[in-house]
């Protein structure tokens, strides 16, 4: 079949087509005249996604940014966003929705808050502008005005439930942390108070450097021996002596500070004693030569190295307690920074997000749209035509032309009989023709 018998058809069955697109259109301008028009009012948010936290100074990791911009578009189609927008608007206590409600499937639940709030997340869109870190809130209704207020009141009851949300969480892990802090608070005073046990037991003082002061002391008499000592002359003071001035100056400004009773102005004491007695060997023997000063500073050397490595286990054991009240400060510490951080923060008012504009009444419906409708409806009742005229043609297959013949019979076509019409036409016309041909000829002989 070529596309002249094709169209043959067409116009053969052109008042079922006809009819068909006639009937689609008319029905479609008859609906779209009945249908509710609905406006659209939409409000944008700024989401602060690159912009670091105010408390902990942190910024959002960009893998869990597809995770965070589909919660927040969740959240705003939430019961908890929406039941805040029933609450403002006071639906629930408006006599008509009361009625409706009672009348409708869901009244057996009794919940006419959460029954409004569905309404109003059905008409609810919320989605991010592609490529940007805007999010955007629509709504739809049967009023402009009524369209924009709740679009306005959505996009701020999702503040105020981001807010709350993110005070929540944050209250409730400080609460966490702060049970963590307490342990580790209670760890650290029997860490202290173990120390301090074994110091008292031990009578072993570490300094700030981490060493003992028998071992300090050691290594002050070691760097003596290995220098060639002089003999004290006149009022001159022997290292003893020096050393016993720098002991006394620190056992007055421990007795401000720490008291007498505290564990390193007691080593102190002990330390001078032994400083004392070496100061008044050195002044007894100070017209010795410097060969005696040097056998007695090594003596005192190997004396204290002897009591170094007694007391070896005992500093081991108070650096082991001294690494364990270091540690469990740090964690303390950790944890109470860290309560103080979300404690902060349950107090901040950031939301991460920020209004971008607000939403105005619109000035026209985005629903019905009447061209697209009756376009739609147009189309197809054309189709519709279309689709009944050939499935008739093929149910009462019709010759229309000498081409539909040779198509059926597969045989040459001997001649063409015209209808009785066809014929009356085609001799009006040679007629005519003729009689135009007279006339012409007769005018030429006049």
């Amino acid at each position: 079949m070529n596309i002249i018998q094709f169209f043959r058809i067409l116009w053969a069955r052109r008042w079922i087509i006809l009819p068909a697109f006639l009937v689609c259109v008319t029905t479609a301008t008859l609906v779209v005249q009945f249908l509710p028009e609905r406006y659209k009012a939409t409000t944008r948010l700024v989401m602060d996604t690159f912009k670091p936290d105010p408390v902990t100074g942190q910024v959002m990791n960009s893998q869990f940014m597809r995770a965070y911009v589909q919660t927040q578009t969740e959240l705003i189609e939430d019961y908890g966003t929406a039941g805040r927008v029933v609450d403002e608007l006071g639906w629930a206590n408006d006599p008509a929705n009361i009625a409706a409600f009672n009348a409708s499937t869901a009244a057996s639940s009794g919940d006419i808050r959460r029954w409004l709030a569905k309404q109003i997340i059905q008409n609810t869109n919320a989605s991010v502008i592609e490529g940007s870190n805007i999010l955007e809130i629509t709504y739809s209704d049967t009023s402009p005005d009524r369209a924009e207020r709740i679009a306005n009141m959505i996009r701020t009851a999702f503040l105020a439930q981001s807010l709350s949300n993110k005070r929540s969480a944050a209250a409730k892990s400080a609460d966490w942390y702060a049970q963590q802090a307490e342990s580790a608070r209670q760890a650290l005073l029997a860490a202290v108070e173990a120390r301090t046990a074994f110091v008292k037991k031990s009578g072993i003082v570490l300094t700030d450097t981490g060493t003992d002061i028998d071992t300090q002391k050691l290594t002050q008499l070691s760097g003596q021996s290995a220098v060639p000592v002089a003999p004290v002359v006149g009022g001159g003071m022997g290292p003893a002596q020096l050393q016993l001035a720098q002991i006394d100056q620190q056992i007055q400004q421990a007795a401000t500070n720490l008291g007498p009773n505290h564990p390193a102005f007691q080593a102190l004491q002990r330390q001078r004693a032994v400083y004392a007695k070496a100061a008044a060997q050195e002044r007894a023997q100070a017209g010795g030569g410097a060969g005696s000063a040097a056998s007695q500073l090594q003596s005192a050397a190997n004396a204290q190295r002897a009591r170094v490595l007694g007391n070896r286990q005992d500093v081991d054991q108070l650096n082991q307690l001294q690494r364990d009240v270091t540690l469990k400060q740090d964690q303390y510490m950790k944890a109470a920074q860290r309560v103080a951080d979300l404690r902060l923060e349950a107090s901040s008012n950031d939301t991460g997000m920020s209004t971008l504009s607000e939403a105005s009444a619109p000035d026209s419906p985005y629903y019905p749209k009447v061209p697209m409708i009756i376009g739609g409806a147009a189309a197809f009742g054309l189709g519709l035509g279309l689709l009944i005229a050939l499935l008739v043609e093929l149910l009462g297959r019709r010759v229309r032309s000498p081409e539909d013949l040779e198509t059926a019979v597969d045989a040459p076509v001997l001649g063409v009989v015209q209808s009785r019409a066809a014929l009356a036409a085609r001799l009006r016309r040679a007629h005519e023709t003729l009689g135009e041909t007279a006339e012409s000829h007769g005018a030429a002989v006049n």
